[in-house]
């Protein structure tokens, strides 16, 4: 099937000709069906996302609201928004196209570079004012924002929602359970930020020479703890999720963003024993949250092996 006819899966003839003349659409269109929330239309420097039923729209317009506040190269730029019912029984968008294709697996020293790229411009979003961010942001997508900006103490974070402390503690010793615990304090009283918190390779793009070029799909962005970003739960193909070394992608990671946010921040020391506790929780088979559910219970068993086998070395 060719691409004109494709996009008929989101606009019939009498909706795609109204839509070309509305929002001056000439040339081809690229139609993308493989986002779980919404549909997208790519024109020549445009990219068109279009819910894909009622109940995506408010998550759609805080992701655009994202659009609409970070002013970054390697993040799309919110370009319009329409209520057209000629066109679509719900709103749509246009954001600026970021060309480039979704990074498979990568050698450790591809790995190693492009983890440092994403770190960098990770700092770069989360130096973003607070002020600047729409209330819509101030709580992840399934809370209720609150009446003003959260402080560290009010705002999500991984750690306090799954209570690590409390259930990682018990399982060291009294010397290391302080060091522990210290650790853990340090890292959940980062200052909260405009995070993207769904960070995994597919929702990145790589140009032709496999520098980064785009980060896409801001839809569960809000002003959340940093460390969101960081957890590294959805990476999944071989060479970003295997981890040859425990820990690697998130030290890549953490380094290049530290050496460049303009904010105070815990040690990696400090953050990697946090995320290894995280780990311990997270991959618990009594815990149900929506950390790791996309993967099997083999791989999370040997991750959380890995995790304890890792926080012994830390504490020694």
């Amino acid at each position: 099937m060719d691409d004109e006819t494709a996009v008929g899966a989101v606009l019939v003839a009498t909706q795609l000709k109204r839509f070309r003349e509305v929002c001056e659409v000439a040339g081809p269109i690229e139609p993308r069906f493989d986002g779980a929330t919404k549909h997208v239309l790519l024109a020549d420097d445009r990219a068109f996302l279009f819910p894909r039923n009622h109940t995506i729209v408010g998550q759609l317009e805080r992701e655009c609201d994202v659009y609409a506040t970070v002013d970054h190269p390697l993040v799309s730029r919110l370009l319009g928004r329409w209520d057209d019912p000629a066109i679509s029984p719900y709103p749509f968008f246009a954001v600026t196209r970021l060309r480039g294709s979704v990074p498979g697996d990568l050698s450790p020293e591809r790995l190693e570079a492009v983890a440092g790229q994403l770190g960098a411009a990770l700092a770069a979003c989360h130096d973003i004012s607070l002020e600047r961010v729409p209330p819509r942001l101030w709580a992840n997508p399934w809370s209720e924002p609150p009446a003003a900006p959260p402080t560290a103490a009010e705002c999500y974070t991984p750690l306090r929602d799954l209570g690590v402390a409390e259930q990682v503690a018990p399982l060291v010793g009294p010397a290391a359970r302080t060091t522990l615990l210290d650790a853990l304090e340090t890292v959940d009283a980062m200052d909260p930020v405009l995070a993207h918190s769904d960070l995994y390779e597919r929702h990145l793009l790589l140009d032709a020479s496999g520098t980064l070029a785009g980060i896409l799909d801001w839809g569960f962005g809000g002003v959340l703890s940093p460390l969101v970003d960081f957890t590294c739960c959805q990476w999944d193909s071989a060479s970003w999720a295997a981890e040859r070394s425990y820990g690697d992608l998130r030290r890549h990671l953490w380094t290049a963003y530290a050496e460049r946010r303009s904010a105070p921040l815990p040690s990696w020391n400090q953050v990697h024993l946090a995320l290894t506790a995280f780990d311990i929780v997270a991959l618990a088979p009594e815990t149900q949250s929506h950390y790791y559910w996309q993967k099997s219970a083999e791989w999370q068993a040997t991750r959380r092996a890995a995790a304890q086998a890792c926080l012994q070395e830390l504490l020694a």
